[in-house]
């Protein structure tokens, strides 16, 4: 591949993804900035891989695995995390009336939900509902197989959904006031 294609692939690699990919490591990280170098960074590593080898049969799932390793890396040493530049970003749930209350709830209150589930079955939601992911893409990513991702998905949505029940089950209870 001549280095005017490969320039071509890179650009067209980042036009379609580096919203996504912002996205993902901003779920993952609390700073705004800390998640601009990520993703900068990932798509550094990406530029230096596609020029050494150009027989990356899917070079999504592949960028995307660059960023989540840097992201542990940066858990290594620093040790926090957050979602709320998810919610700065305006991730909000329906509040049409007809709406199920669990999907009315304050898209606040989900995303900590959701924050209280461990990490890998919160990656795997996240990938799924909100990047709109397909299940194949995020094996590659996971390095699993398609039926572990399913499973993942599956437990990980029934663990959120239990949290989020348990706000609404606090919520729908009449407070009661000792005087």
């Amino acid at each position: 591949m001549g280095h005017e294609s490969l320039k071509q692939k890179f650009f067209s690699l980042y036009e379609s993804q580096s919203d996504a990919l912002f996205r993902f490591v901003s779920f993952r990280v609390s700073d705004r900035e800390a998640a601009k170098d990520i993703v900068q960074e990932a798509f550094l590593k990406m530029w230096e891989t596609l020029s050494l080898r150009q027989d990356i049969t899917n070079e999504r799932a592949f960028l995307f695995r660059i960023a989540s390793n840097l992201v542990i890396d940066r858990y290594r040493k620093a040790k926090e995390y957050s979602l709320d530049s998810l919610a700065e970003q305006g991730f909000d749930a329906p509040d049409d009336p007809g709406t199920p209350i669990e999907v009315r709830i304050d898209a606040d209150q989900a995303l900590d939900r959701l924050q209280d589930i461990p990490e890998k079955f919160r990656e795997a939601v996240w990938l799924r509902m909100v990047e709109e992911w397909s299940v194949k893409d995020m094996a590659e990513l996971f390095g699993e197989t398609e039926n572990a991702v399913s499973v993942r998905i599956h437990r990980g949505l029934k663990l959120w959904r239990k949290r989020i029940n348990e706000d609404i089950s606090k919520k729908s209870r009449p407070e009661t006031s000792i005087e």
